[in-house]
């Protein structure tokens, strides 16, 4: 026997037919709602990729680790080449003179901040101390540039088509920290890029000043060491007298300087060769010429040295001529190098200008 299907109640079939009725409106107007929320979200999305803030962001993921491709896209290296040249010329006029100075810097500089980028960098060490700084060859870009770059990249202002950022780079052998301002720009074709250091004469001024700085530390490291060497000459060997004397030979041609160099040996260990240089002055103390003079000549504590050296000269040449009509001549000498039996080498090193260490 079947039994009959039970009815459903009224409000049930009448509730039924309304949202038959009504399903398709709203399913149209969900479809709708859902469409402008993602069209309202999409073009929120797209006008923030328009900013000055989109392209900080992407600037500083291509920072760390580096991306060389996307630094291409978000950095005029060329217009940066170009500006960063100028003013390198202006400060180091000595490198790469002539008239394609501007364009080799720009190349130069191009090259190092492209090749820095494709640079699996590492991070920073202790800084050394001064005299490991002084002995390391100087190199203008840090081993980790890019790296710091990231990390201390900040957005200082952004406009509708120019914004500011600031970085700060520390450079280990100058001990040194300098500040980069870029400018991101916008234009219609490329959109924000980097094309310009604001402060970019005064980075490399810093730069400069920075490394002449280290330069004279340099200098006043060998002029220390050379105080040092000279204060062991005076005390361990020092120069008692020097003496000059000069004369024509038969010839007439040949002028003969002769040297005499009288010294003590105040010192503990044997002295086993010598270099000086003997300054030859004319009785009014005018200097008429240098030379150095070496000898293998043993002196043990406590003995003396009493050497002569003779210096051949052309009579006829300046510096003879000068010696023959000063008639009583006076002798100064000062040493310059002293080999010791324990193998230690007492040498001074003549003092040197400023050596450009970047041409």
């Amino acid at each position: 026997m079947k039994l009959p299907h039970p009815s459903l109640p009224a409000f049930v079939k009448t509730f039924a037919a309304m949202l038959r009725r009504r399903l398709l409106p709203l399913t149209i107007a969900a479809m709708v709602l859902v469409a402008a929320l993602g069209g309202h979200i999409g073009w929120r999305y797209w006008q923030f990729r328009q900013t000055a803030d989109h392209t900080f962001e992407e600037l500083k993921a291509a920072l760390h680790p580096t991306d060389a491709k996307a630094l291409a896209g978000l950095v005029d290296f060329n217009a940066l080449g170009n500006q960063l040249a100028a003013a390198v010329a202006q400060s180091y006029p000595f490198v790469r003179p002539g008239p394609e100075q501007r364009t080799d810097l720009s190349d130069l500089i191009q090259t190092a901040l492209l090749r820095q980028a494709k640079t699996k960098e590492e991070p920073l060490k202790d800084l050394p101390d001064l005299p490991h700084r002084l002995k390391t060859p100087l190199y203008v870009l840090p081993q980790d540039f890019y790296t710091q770059l990231a990390a201390s990249l900040s957005l200082q202002t952004s406009g509708d088509t120019v914004a500011l950022v600031r970085a700060k780079v520390r450079h280990p052998l100058l001990d040194k920290e300098f500040t980069l301002l870029m400018e991101l720009e916008r234009t219609p074709d490329t959109g924000w890029r980097i094309r310009r250091l604001v402060n970019g004469q005064q980075l490399v001024r810093d730069f400069r000043a920075a490394q002449v700085a280290r330069m004279e530390a340099k200098r006043k490291d060998i002029v220390e060491k050379n105080a040092a060497v000279t204060a062991r000459f005076q005390r361990d060997f020092p120069i008692r007298d020097c003496s000059a004397e000069a004369g024509v030979i038969s010839d007439g041609k040949t002028l003969l300087l002769v040297l005499r160099v009288q010294a003590h040996n105040n010192g503990s260990v044997r002295v086993n060769n010598m270099n000086f240089e003997a300054t030859v002055l004319g009785p009014d103390g005018h200097e008429l010429l240098r030379r150095q003079c070496n000898a293998v000549a043993p002196i043990g504590p406590g003995e003396d040295l009493d050497h002569r050296w003779t210096v051949e000269l052309d009579a006829a040449s300046p510096p003879g001529r000068a010696v023959r009509a000063a008639g009583t001549l006076a002798c100064r000498a000062a040493w310059k190098t002293l080999g010791l039996a324990n193998g230690e080498v007492l040498h001074i090193t003549d003092k040197p200008p400023l050596v450009e260490e970047l041409r």
